[in-house]
């Protein structure tokens, strides 16, 4: 056991479950055996159809001194909602996420809550491992500054939920939801938005939580066209958003690299939509060429491209 401040705040774990009967319990008990003793456990049901439900009532009965709840939907809801439903039961003074298909070290929530005491810090982030059938590798931040939008790439390292311990008051006092039925890029929808508050942000080089990538995830399954839609109206909610809370002018930058990336799938996918492409958010093609963060060859692509498509 890691030795911790007397103050022990509550945590909520949140995980949306969705037909992973091969990984539940993988998920559920590296959970259960953290070193940390004050956790809610939010296990949000979206209606699973196979075995998903059965096993995990199998595993929480061995924990049974475990502050467990399990919510079940009546119909399946999606991600997005899934999630929502699990902020709004969250009781914890802080909050974290985890895929159902995914697991954690056990010294996880410990060393997290350990970094918000002692650096009074509203968001700990991590690294991650990336884990397929016979390989584990570590995503390592790049850089040091890890919240300016303005700077940081946009990609799941920076954007996901999973990585990161969040003070819940952060979450709720400023209903950082997601869309209903908007399944893709809810992650990013709450960080940004999260970042744009400028809350304190604390950084362990260590990773904890282990992201399978060797199957489609549970929960991010929908075709491209659905994906590419799903990122158009995150697109478009985030922009207002940040004009309405007075944010436009200072992320700039950052909505400008939103907006193209929201429709690069337009010219990365089969059958490609040529002039759909360019004519969606037209104001960020002139900045092609600064977003670094994309493939040098594809920016060079994307730029020819704008020069020979017509309008």
């Amino acid at each position: 056991m890691l030795d911790y401040p007397q103050k022990s705040p509550k945590v909520s774990i949140i995980i949306p479950v969705y037909n992973v009967e091969k990984y539940i319990t993988k998920c559920a008990t590296s959970l259960f055996e953290q070193t940390y003793s004050n956790i809610e456990y939010i296990f949000v049901n979206d209606a699973s159809t196979d075995k998903t439900l059965s096993l995990l009532q199998h595993i929480t009965s061995k924990y049974s001194s475990k502050n467990i709840i399990i919510h079940n939907n009546n119909t399946n809801l999606g991600s997005s909602e899934t999630r929502n439903i699990g902020i709004n039961i969250a009781s914890g003074e802080f909050s974290i996420f985890c895929d159902s298909d995914d697991w954690v070290e056990p010294e996880a929530i410990e060393k997290m809550v350990n970094t918000a005491l002692s650096q009074n810090a509203d968001v700990v982030i991590t690294p991650f491992y990336t884990n397929t059938y016979d390989k584990e590798n570590i995503l390592n931040f790049p850089s040091q500054d890890i919240a300016n939008l303005n700077i940081i790439p946009i990609d799941f390292l920076h954007f996901s939920l999973c990585n990161k311990l969040i003070r819940t008051s952060f979450i709720k006092d400023h209903k950082l939801y997601s869309l209903h039925g908007v399944d893709c890029w809810e992650d990013l929808s709450i960080i940004s938005r999260l970042y744009a508050l400028e809350p304190k942000v604390a950084l362990i080089n260590t990773p904890f939580y282990h992201y399978r990538k060797y199957e489609h995830k549970s929960l991010t399954s929908d075709s491209h066209e659905r994906q590419l839609n799903d990122r158009l109206k995150y697109s478009d909610f985030l922009v207002k958003w940040f004009k309405e809370n007075g944010h436009e002018q200072k992320y700039a930058q950052f909505l400008n690299h939103l907006k193209f990336t929201a429709k690069i799938k337009m010219l990365r996918t089969s059958p490609r939509q040529f002039k759909r492409w360019k004519t969606t958010y037209p104001e960020t093609n002139k900045h092609i060429m600064s977003y670094s963060d994309i493939p040098l060859h594809y920016r060079i692509l994307f730029y020819i491209a704008n020069i020979l498509i017509r309008d």
